[in-house]
């Protein structure tokens, strides 16, 4: 059951032997609206320019980018994905020693060892709901060479105030630390972002996705901020053309739908919430406070054993991610995605079928 990544349709379609199109899946949490009509015409539109080489440096995406914050462009990096930039820092940076809170996205860890810098897990607890403690992260900053945050935090959803956030930075500056902030999913609460702060802290690196809220996983397409002297850094060990332009068209037209942005942003909170009070009525479930696009759940009796209930989901056509994986959870915890209204109250009577299975 332990999964390292959500969306791994095909592998679950092949352990279990069910097809792929009859999965409904709550595994990746990707925008159920799918992607704006305007990123899918700037597709189609953009084959015929497939016989050419994309930009060199995203250039195009860049200014856009740097225009909505008030940056320039050598404020930003662009590319294939955030996950490029989750491997490119630590192997640009080459830190020695890194702070991470956990849980929190695993593939943090591998890119810092892979980069041989030591890892250090700063811990979140459930019984504090996950959230983190600015002072308490300040009080540990001692003898790193950089901090890894997420915000809003995956699996758990929590969100930290940009004030919070920015007294850690600072703190981090004095101690000379490089702090990466991953907002992979700070469109669900794009009040929190910190990216245009970049300018004021030379040790500040905010990672953006645009795969998720824009529901464009398959293109793979995402953008690094920060101060001009680090990205420069940085950008020395990037390759050329990560960015493909089919990704740089889709985003740049994605970018300019408000209306698909406010539907998105009412429909998640509206689902969001509707599913925290469903499963929170639950016996057996615990379900934690969440800013994002998903829920971090926790299952006892009388809900069924954790391989048993992934299993029973499953074989109603349901799949949720497994939290197994995840430095500091376990199996009995679950990240579940906000979709559709119909899909998810289909969701919620699979779970009661699950407990009624039990009993």
């Amino acid at each position: 059951m332990i999964q390292q990544h959500g969306g791994n349709l095909r592998e679950i379609s092949q352990r279990y032997g069910i097809p792929e199109e009859e999965i409904l899946d709550f595994s990746a949490s990707i925008n159920p609206l799918g992607p704006p009509k305007g990123a899918l015409r700037a597709i189609l539109d953009g084959m015929e320019g497939l016989v050419h080489y994309p930009e060199i440096d995203g250039i195009t995406l860049k200014d856009r980018l740097a225009g909505e914050e008030g940056l320039s462009v050598e404020n930003l990096l662009v590319g294939n994905g955030s996950s490029e930039f989750i491997y490119l820092v630590p192997r640009a940076l080459s830190p020695k020693r890194a702070l991470v809170p956990m849980p929190s996205f695993s593939d943090y860890g591998r890119a810092l060892k892979l980069a041989g810098c030591q890892v250090l897990p700063f811990p979140l607890t459930a019984e504090e709901g996950f959230r983190l403690d600015p002072e308490g992260l300040i009080n540990a900053l001692k003898e790193v060479d950089l901090v890894i945050l997420c915000s809003p935090n995956n699996p758990t959803g929590s969100c930290l105030s940009p004030d919070k956030l920015l007294r850690v930075i600072a703190a981090a500056a004095e101690h000379g630390i490089t702090l990466f902030c991953d907002e992979a999913f700070i469109d669900f609460v794009p009040a929190t972002t910190i990216r245009r702060h970049v300018k004021e802290f030379p040790n500040l690196l905010v990672l953006r996705s645009f795969t998720k809220f824009y529901a464009i996983p398959g293109l793979r397409a995402g953008a690094l901020y920060g101060h001009s002297a680090l990205m420069e850094k940085i950008a020395a060990f990037q390759e050329p053309w990560t960015l493909n332009r089919l990704a740089s068209a889709a985003v740049g037209a994605a970018l300019s739908d408000a209306a698909y942005r406010e539907s998105t942003l009412a429909m998640i909170d509206k689902e969001r919430a509707f599913l925290t009070e469903g499963f929170a009525s639950l016996p057996g479930v615990r379900v934690f406070p969440s800013s994002a696009n998903f829920l971090l759940l926790e299952t006892n009796p009388p809900m069924p054993e954790p391989d048993r209930l992934f299993t029973v989901l499953l074989r109603a056509g349901i799949l949720v991610r497994s939290c197994a994986s995840f430095p500091g959870l376990g199996p009995r915890f679950f990240r579940i995605a906000v979709r559709s209204p119909e899909e998810n109250r289909l969701l919620m009577e699979s779970f009661r079928k699950a407990i009624r299975s039990f009993v």
